[in-house]
């Protein structure tokens, strides 16, 4: 499996163990994947293993017959070979599990709903990027944006929600650019980002209409 493979795979369990067992787990508390830490484990105890086959690899080749020598230089060079591929996934690994860490803490920010709205929406790029942006955290800014306490809150969630307005949300989305319009344009940030919200559903009638008054 591939570095890039893992990452993804052990992720998207640690999320889905969020969303099972909610806030107060141990997961939610911030703690490790409990399959990777045993991998590194074992790896690191390969890599003992691999270290001591080496150092007597190496101590039994002096006296040997040529022929014999030989075979046991193949064999060393082969034992430094692992010990560099085990080195190089454990780094990787290591690598993963901070990233781990930081996709876990970013969805914990996002859905709560203690937070305030800006700090919650700065997480939806790095969880679209790795593709944990789920309906969940979809329909966590969806009531950040209908359940408001700020004047900002809906601009900040229709930020978030770029490319994920369907034609089922257009009209929460038209009836707030339109009472912004009728208060007389207060909310530049809504604008802004209800037209880049709206403007994927081209060429619905609705939204060319809505876009044309704006």
């Amino acid at each position: 499996m591939s570095t890039a493979a893992l990452f993804l795979s052990a992720t998207a369990l640690v999320v889905a163990l969020i969303k099972k067992e909610g806030p107060s787990s141990s997961l939610a508390n911030g703690g490790e994947d409990q399959a990777l830490r045993l991998e590194i484990r074992e790896l690191r105890e390969r890599l003992a293993e691999v270290e001591g086959e080496s150092r007597e690899s190496l101590t039994e080749a002096a006296p040997a017959p040529r022929g014999k020598l030989e075979l046991q230089i193949e064999e060393l060079a082969n034992s430094q070979m692992d010990l560099a591929e085990l080195t190089s996934k454990i780094d990787s690994l290591g690598v993963l599990e901070t990233q781990e860490r930081e996709l876990v803490n970013a969805y914990k920010t996002l859905i709560d709903e203690s937070r305030p709205a800006g700090e919650r929406v700065k997480q939806a790029n790095l969880l679209k990027r790795y593709g944990q942006f789920d309906e969940q955290a979809v329909e966590s800014m969806w009531k950040l944006f209908s359940e408001q306490k700020k004047p900002y809150d809906q601009a900040a969630a229709l930020s978030a929600l770029k490319g994920y307005v369907s034609v089922d949300r257009r009209d929460d989305v038209i009836a707030a650019l339109n009472e912004d319009l009728n208060s007389g344009y207060k909310n530049g940030r809504l604008r802004y980002f209800g037209i880049e919200a709206l403007e994927p559903l081209l060429p619905d009638p609705a939204v060319r209409e809505q876009l044309a008054i704006i």
